[in-house]
């Protein structure tokens, strides 16, 4: 049997499985609304100043919701402003008694570390939009060592497979290699860009078979290297980048890989611009926001 895809169908099941997590918008109350409340206590793993957006490790709650990673939208910019990842925070979860989505308030901190976490220290997490990509060592097709920060000024788009598989793998490469081909027609863009094929089978993905792996959709032509990379990280590693991007993996009974498919754009800064589950993207549309990224213009498509 040939290596086996799998596309989460809901992007928010997705989330949930990588990272634990439940979302939850954070809207003005009215006074006639009617809730019920819960007090939560957690730490603050992400932040983002661009959708003002907090990832909390949060505790179990009895007879409500277990303990997971769940993001919270604030409307509290005084508030937003002084929280930071590392931070202890309490605050109440408001749910309304005629359903809809949970409100967070009353939110405090409680604590906060030392001294600011860098981002390397802080626990791997689902990035949100405008959060920083940690510095994770890869290894590239001419086994030649990489990281995020060789990408830094560049709008860089990545994504996940296994030379192996058969089914949706060869799908997203080739939808890649279109964006590659239109990239190489916006002059600037293309060379204020890079593009990042990640192997999530590292006991197979060498960097010699990343590297025939490549050419096969490079025309042969090594040159192309370039601009598109193809790495491996080690298991570890590996699981960290696949945390920060919501990728799932895991080994299926009969020794193929089952994965979810994600791709992502990392803007110039190096955070996180915007990501697209599956494999049903336009390339037209993502090339688009590559030279969106790489002009500094903010905003998804």
């Amino acid at each position: 049997m040939g290596r086996r895809c799998w596309i989460a169908a809901l992007a928010g099941l997705m989330t949930m499985a990588a990272a634990g997590c439940g979302k939850t918008n954070v809207t003005a109350a009215t006074e006639s609304a009617s809730y019920t409340r819960h007090a939560m206590r957690g730490e603050v793993l992400g932040k983002s100043g661009t959708t003002e957006e907090l990832t909390v490790e949060q505790g179990a709650i009895p007879d409500f919701m277990p303990a997971m990673n769940a993001v919270y939208t604030m409307n509290d910019p005084a508030t937003f402003r002084t929280i930071e990842p590392g931070d202890q925070i309490t605050g109440t979860i408001l749910t309304p008694v005629d359903g809809g989505e949970n409100l967070l308030a009353n939110v405090a901190v409680t604590a906060k570390p030392r001294s600011p976490l860098t981002v390397e220290q802080i626990p791997p997490h689902l990035l949100l939009t405008g959060e920083a990509v940690p510095e994770i060592p890869m290894v590239n097709q001419a086994g030649k060592p990489v990281n995020f920060a060789k990408f830094r000024g560049k709008a860089l788009l990545l994504t996940f497979v296994d030379s192996k598989c058969t089914e949706d793998c060869p799908i997203i490469t080739a939808r890649f290699q279109k964006v590659n081909d239109l990239l190489q027609h916006q002059g600037q863009a293309f060379a204020a860009s890079h593009l990042l094929t990640v192997s999530i089978d590292p006991a197979n993905d060498t960097p010699p078979v990343l590297r025939q792996y490549g050419l096969k959709y490079l025309d042969g032509n090594a040159q192309g290297f370039a601009h598109w990379s193809f790495v491996d990280l080690t298991p570890a590693n590996l699981k960290k980048l696949a945390t920060a991007f919501g990728v799932i993996y895991q080994p299926s009974k009969d020794g193929d890989i089952e994965h979810t498919m994600v791709t992502a754009l990392v803007a110039p800064d190096g955070t996180v611009e915007q990501m697209w589950n599956g494999d049903d993207w336009d390339p037209k549309q993502v090339a688009q926001a590559v030279e969106y990224a790489t002009a500094g213009t903010r905003g998804r498509l």
